[in-house]
């Protein structure tokens, strides 16, 4: 609240200015001051549309160590609601098992458009923040700002900012060695058509995975399309055109399967008998398809835990320089597509 009108409260309750200041900023019981006089500054502060700074007076309550620590997750439009449910999945059960005392603020932000969040970083709205699905724009943006808030960035490797992820290069590349050690000798791959390292380095090393085991990938097969349901449609349809049909699909994101399912299934085109399917994470979707769709999964609940463990960590002034760190991801086999031949050692669910 400006101090004009704190200014104004103070004259029309006959008190102090700093009475008026304590008393909106939740410390009038502490200071000892009545219930009645602090229901007329209240009341007067009400007539004149006072909207308490929540986050400014939680910050001071943290910082005099008698509150949570604030802890702001920045998602991008993009992703899906199913995502969400996973990552919060994790927020929730690190929380409550490890006990943190931690709470969190869910803060949406427009894909490649986080510097329209400036106030954030520039008044340290947070004691820290997680960024997710943060696009090449959006990390540029980050890397020239100059903030003393904690930053992490969510599966997006960086030598600035701290970070917990996967090798997405690595992870494509395995996608690659399953499918030839299934013995498909060529494959097709769908990508959303976003500016972000975390899709090109999964997308690249796919590619060059299949160059390696000798798996063709044709120019027609490799299809880029928008991020949502119609460019699920729009890229299974670019896939059929492309006669004949490689054996071997990868979805460099889930979100496209129920999509892609239809269209070829309305076409007559059998899964996995016609051509076997691999997603990149688990959503419920996933598992609900007919058949069943396998993905290469993200350990998003360990890596939220480590998010939760390094910001908190950076917080207190356990860690000055940042961290990188590495989770490997893993293959979930289902009904789409079979694993590795003669191996037990995988996860089916």
């Amino acid at each position: 609240m400006a101090n004009a009108n704190i200014k104004l409260i103070a004259e029309k309750t006959n008190l102090s200015p700093g009475t008026v200041s304590i008393v909106l900023n939740g410390r009038g019981d502490k200071m000892r001051i009545s219930e009645k006089t602090q229901n007329r500054v209240w009341e007067e502060a009400k007539l004149l549309g006072y909207k308490p700074n929540i986050y400014a007076r939680r910050l001071r309550n943290q910082s005099a160590g008698n509150s949570a620590a604030i802890i702001g997750i920045l998602w991008p439009s993009v992703y899906s609601s199913e995502l969400i449910v996973n990552f919060f999945d994790g927020i929730q059960n690190s929380i409550l098992n490890d006990k943190l005392n931690v709470e969190v603020v869910y803060k949406p932000y427009q894909y490649s458009e986080i510097c329209k969040m400036e106030d954030i970083f520039k008044n340290q709205l947070f004691n820290g923040v997680i960024v997710v699905g943060a696009s090449d724009r959006d990390v540029d943006y980050l890397y020239n700002i100059n903030s003393t808030m904690p930053i992490i960035l969510f599966n997006r490797q960086n030598d600035k900012y701290a970070t917990v992820c996967v090798d997405n290069y690595a992870t494509g590349e395995k996608v690659s060695r399953l499918l030839a050690a299934r013995g498909h000798k060529n494959a097709a791959l769908i990508c959303p058509n976003l500016l972000s390292r975390n899709f090109s380095m999964r997308r690249t090393g796919f590619l060059d995975g299949c160059q390696k085991y000798g798996i063709t990938v044709l120019p027609e097969h490799i299809i880029h399309e928008t991020y949502d349901s119609q460019g699920g449609y729009r890229s299974a349809e670019t896939l059929l055109r492309s006669q004949p049909l490689p054996s071997a699909l990868f979805l460099l994101v889930s979100g496209y399967s129920h999509e892609v399912y239809s269209v070829l299934q309305k076409n007559g085109v059998r899964i996995p008998e016609d051509i076997e399917i691999i997603g990149c994470s688990d959503i419920v979707s996933s598992r609900i398809l007919k058949p069943s769709m396998t993905v290469i999964d993200l350990p998003i609940q360990k890596m939220v835990k480590k998010s939760l463990q390094l910001i908190l960590d950076m917080i207190n002034g356990y860690i000055q320089e940042p961290h990188n760190i590495f989770e490997e991801a893993y293959f979930i086999f289902r009904e789409s597509c079979g694993g590795f031949p003669d191996s037990d050692s995988v996860i089916q669910k």
